[in-house]
């Protein structure tokens, strides 16, 4: 008997504690792993200017203060406000700061997974919608892949996925459309 690979099979799993427990201990060691990398690279002179160590250490305070969070509705209400609280945060912290590839990684997926985050909870504590549908399924996938990715970013502080290189693309274009206007 072969068993066929069921993304609603796999959100029930994740809903029901035990892959959830599993991905969230790797993301948040992942995490701490990518502020550690960081505290390394700091201790270089030359690396400090551009170094992601205080958006490491804030993504690694945010994502732990709020592991301990319950398993009711709630929670999705919580994690989008600690995820836009972080993002005013890093905001701040950058200001005096130069830009870095992480930065924009970090908020881009910041933004994203409490976006996420909201349409979970207006679907099932709104809406009292218990079905699944193809929204949990982007909800389950999507998160730990913008957790992934931010891991990477924060990591490797370079702009892998060229997010950076498409964004300055998009301004350039709209100078030039402002200019010609």
């Amino acid at each position: 008997m072969s068993t066929v690979f069921n993304p609603i099979e796999m959100f029930h799993l994740y809903e029901s504690g035990v892959l959830a427990k599993i991905l969230a201990n790797f993301i948040n060691w992942g995490i701490m792993m990518a502020l550690l990398v960081n505290i390394v690279k700091y201790s270089d002179p030359k690396n400090r200017s551009n170094s992601a160590l205080w958006l490491s250490l804030i993504i690694c305070l945010s994502y732990a203060s709020t592991s301990f969070i319950g398993r009711e509705l709630s929670k999705y209400l919580i994690w989008m406000a600690a995820d836009l609280i972080t993002v005013l945060v890093l905001v701040i912290v950058q200001l005096k700061r130069p830009n870095i590839a992480a930065f924009y990684y970090c908020v881009l997926v910041l933004v994203a997974n409490a976006l996420l985050h909201l349409a979970i909870f207006i679907d099932a504590a709104v809406l009292k919608n218990y079905d699944p549908w193809w929204l949990w399924n982007v909800y389950s996938v999507g998160v730990n892949i913008n957790d992934l990715v931010m891991i990477i970013a924060l990591t490797v502080n370079r702009d892998f996925l060229g997010l950076c290189r498409v964004g300055r693309y998009m301004r350039d274009q709209f100078d030039a459309t402002l200019k010609a206007a």
